[in-house]
């Protein structure tokens, strides 16, 4: 059946693709892109690639049927109208910043839903998702938070220092 009708064919294919990004990325994320343009997209795009962030505009249908697929609850009343969606294959937190951060620019990309850590996730959770900081961060914010006490004893032995001297 498939050989006389070539463009189901091709969807299937779509949708395998779908639900395997689905399954093999650590967050994802949809977002509407109505009123944005080409530029705004390609701006969009180009800041995803730096980030590893993979970024496609999916019919809604096909999305919808690999979220069957997958038997995941809860993202089909997102997929409705003129939605992008990210996928983020390295840390979960990077669609979902990309987004924000993206968004406070250009407000006509607006954030509707995603899946973090495997748990579906709806607009509130998501855009308090974006606003933790990320791995990277919280590292640099606990060495920062070390390195501060040790600075402090280097400056009072500093001072300590200067004063004997004197």
């Amino acid at each position: 059946m498939s050989q006389s009708r070539p463009a189901h064919a091709k969807k299937g294919e779509i949708v395998k693709d779908i639900a395997n990004r689905i399954k093999n990325c650590k967050g994802m994320v949809i977002a509407e892109y109505k009123n944005l343009t080409v530029a705004q997209m390609t701006d969009l795009r180009n800041k995803a690639r730096e980030q590893g962030i993979y970024i496609k505009v999916y019919k809604d249908s096909l999305f919808r049927r690999a979220v069957e697929e997958l038997k995941i609850q809860g993202l089909e009343p997102y997929s409705i109208g003129q939605n992008v969606y990210i996928f983020s294959d390295e840390e979960a937190l990077f669609a979902p910043k990309l987004v924000s951060n993206f968004a406070k620019i250009n407000p006509d990309l607006k954030l509707k839903a995603g899946i973090y850590e495997g748990n579906v996730m709806d607009t509130s959770a998501i855009n308090e998702i974006a606003s933790l900081p990320s791995k990277d961060e919280l590292y640099s914010m606990f060495a920062s938070s070390l390195i501060y006490p040790l600075r402090q004893f280097m400056l009072t032995v500093k001072e300590l220092a200067k004063t004997k001297s004197e």
